[in-house]
C-alpha cells in the first residue's frame, strides 16, 4: 500500500515538473513557431510519464507520441463589467485655436425700459397741416351797445326805389318790399318773407360704391353734412352722368334734413366707370353742388339745360377706382374732406362705411 501511494506521488511530481517543462518550452518557443499553437511530447505506455522530446526528435518505442493545442478556440466575449470609479482629473490641456465664428442668435426678450434722458432740443417747425374739419359754431356773444345813428339816406324820387327794401312780414319775419302796379294804375307794396340762402352747400358727396364683387348690386352714394347745423335736403337731387355720352342717366331727388356732421346712404345703382360720373345738384337751379368723375375725366357733363364738369381741382386717377373683385367703395378721406381737389380728397378703400363716418 505504502509503495502504490509513493508510486502515485512520484507520478504527479513527474507531470508537475512535466507541466513546468512545458511552460517553459512555450515561453522560449520562437514568435510564430509552432510551439505557439500546439506542444508534442512522448507518453510512455507503462508508467503513462510525459516528456517532451528535443526538437526534431522522435518518440522512443514502448512511448506513445501525443501533440494538443495550447490554447482552444476563442470563447465568446462575456458581459460588460460594472465601470470603475472615475480616475482623477487629469491636467489642464493647451487652449485650443479659436473656433469660427457661429451665427447670428434670435433677439433676446426686450429689456426693460430705461430711464428717460434729457429732452432733446426743439426741432424745426414742420410744414403747416392741412385745415381741420369746421368746428361747431359758438354761443352767440352779447349785443353790443347801439352804434349812432347814421346820415339821412337821399331821399325817393319815386314809389319804385322801395323795390326790394326790408322789411317785417305780418308774422315778425325777415322779408323785402315788392312794389306792383296794378292795371288801373293802383300800386301796392307787398311784404314778401325774404327766401333764406340754401344750407346745401355744406352737403357733400362723401363715398360711393358703384361696382360689387360678382354681379352688382347693393350699390350707393353717400352724402355728408359738413356744417355745424343741420341742413334741409329738400331741393338737391343725386345726378348719375354716363362718361360715353356725357347725358344723365338716373336722379334720385333727396328729402327730410340731416344732422351738423351726419351721414346719409342713398341707394342708387351707379355705371362702372371709364369713366362715369355722380353730381349733387340744387334742382331749382340746376346749379352743381359737388362732384365726382372716376375712372377717367368728364368734363361736359349735361345736366338739364347745362353743360358742367364733373371735374374738381386734378381729376382722380384713372387707377383709383372700385373693385368687382375686392369689396370696396371710393371714400373722401379724411371723412367729409372737401379741398375741391379730386386727387386728394378722394381714395379707394377696402372698408366700405355705408352711412357711417369713412376710416
Amino acid at each position: 500500500m505504502k509503495e502504490a501511494i509513493n508510486r502515485r506521488l512520484g507520478r504527479v511530481l513527474v507531470v508537475a515538473a512535466l507541466a513546468l517543462a512545458l511552460a517553459a518550452a512555450v515561453a522560449a518557443a520562437p514568435r510564430g513557431s509552432r510551439a505557439d499553437a500546439e506542444i508534442d511530447a512522448c507518453r510512455h505506455r507503462a508508467s503513462g510519464l510525459l516528456r517532451v522530446p528535443a526538437a526534431g526528435a522522435v518518440c522512443r518505442r514502448g512511448e506513445q507520441a501525443l501533440r494538443w493545442n495550447i490554447s482552444g478556440s476563442r470563447g465568446p466575449q462575456g458581459a460588460q463589467g460594472e465601470a470603475g470609479a472615475p480616475g482623477p482629473a487629469g491636467p489642464a490641456g493647451a487652449r485650443g485655436p479659436a473656433g469660427e465664428t457661429g451665427a447670428i442668435g434670435s433677439p433676446g426678450a426686450t429689456g426693460p425700459s430705461g430711464a428717460t434722458g434729457p429732452a432733446g432740443a426743439a426741432g424745426a417747425t414742420g410744414p403747416e397741416g392741412l385745415a381741420g374739419p369746421q368746428g361747431i359754431a359758438g354761443l352767440a356773444g352779447a349785443a353790443g351797445e347801439p352804434g349812432p345813428a347814421g346820415p339821412a339816406g337821399a331821399g325817393l324820387t319815386s314809389i319804385g326805389e322801395l323795390h326790394g327794401v326790408a322789411c317785417a312780414t305780418p308774422s315778425g319775419g325777415a322779408g323785402t318790399v315788392t312794389v306792383a302796379t296794378a292795371a288801373g294804375g293802383a300800386i301796392s307794396l307787398t311784404c314778401a318773407a325774404a327766401t333764406a340762402p340754401p344750407a346745401a352747400r355744406t352737403i357733400v358727396l362723401n363715398e360711393i360704391d358703384y361696382d360689387q364683387v360678382g354681379a352688382d348690386g347693393g350699390g350707393f352714394v353717400e352724402v355728408r353734412n359738413n356744417g355745424a347745423a343741420a341742413a334741409d335736403l329738400a331741393g338737391l337731387a343725386l345726378v348719375l352722368v354716363d362718361g360715353s355720352d356725357g347725358r344723365e342717366y338716373d336722379r334720385e331727388a333727396l328729402t327730410g334734413e340731416l344732422a351738423a356732421g351726419g351721414h346719409l346712404a342713398i341707394a342708387i345703382e351707379a355705371q362702372n366707370g371709364s369713366p362715369d360720373g355722380v353730381a349733387l345738384v340744387e334742382t331749382a337751379t340746376g346749379g352743381v353742388l359737388d362732384a365726382l368723375s372716376y375712372e377717367g375725366e368728364i368734363t361736359a357733363a349735361q345736366i338739364g339745360a347745362a353743360t358742367v364738369s364733373l371735374v374738381e381741382g386734378t381729376a382722380l386717377a384713372g387707377s383709383v377706382a372700385d373693385s368687382n373683385t375686392v369689396a370696396g367703395s371710393l371714400a373722401r378721406h379724411p371723412d367729409g374732406r372737401d379741398t375741391n381737389n379730386a386727387a386728394s380728397d378722394w381714395v379707394f378703400t377696402t372698408t366700405p362705411t355705408r352711412g357711417a363716418a369713412n376710416g
